[in-house]
């Protein structure tokens, strides 16, 4: 039996399976735009906080939380707009604090805390 070889793409489909709790497979729609991505030069890191965000963004939203798929993250005119979005996040924590705690409508969230969210996006 051979061992499944890891490109860089199947690489960050795992880590977008691992962030996300989701199970989705390698195939082609789901690895297209991952390798498109990889390919205009963004890292890994940058990758993975586009992710990160997303998945706060959208995981517990009934709406969009089937839009929470590689297809969608890794859409030629969505990425470039999400890492965008992640700039908006390290660059005003604060607003994106109020945010996140309307958006799930709790009294105190993991964007509560400016370290957690310095650790998480750098």
């Amino acid at each position: 039996m051979e061992a499944e070889t890891i490109t860089p793409e199947i690489e960050v489909l795992n880590l977008f399976n691992q962030i996300t709790g989701h199970r989705h497979r390698a195939g082609k729609a789901n690895i297209s735009g991952i390798k498109r991505v990889l390919k205009e030069g963004y890292t890994l890191h940058e990758i993975q906080e586009v992710i990160q965000l997303k998945t706060i963004q959208w995981k517990n939203d009934a709406k969009m939380s089937d839009h929470l798929n590689p297809v969608t993250i890794f859409r030629d005119c969505n990425f470039d707009k999400y890492i965008n979005q992640v700039l908006n996040v390290k660059n005003n924590p604060k607003l994106y604090q109020k945010y996140y705690e309307q958006l799930n409508k709790i009294e105190r969230s993991a964007a509560d805390d400016i370290d957690d969210l310095k650790a998480m996006f750098g």
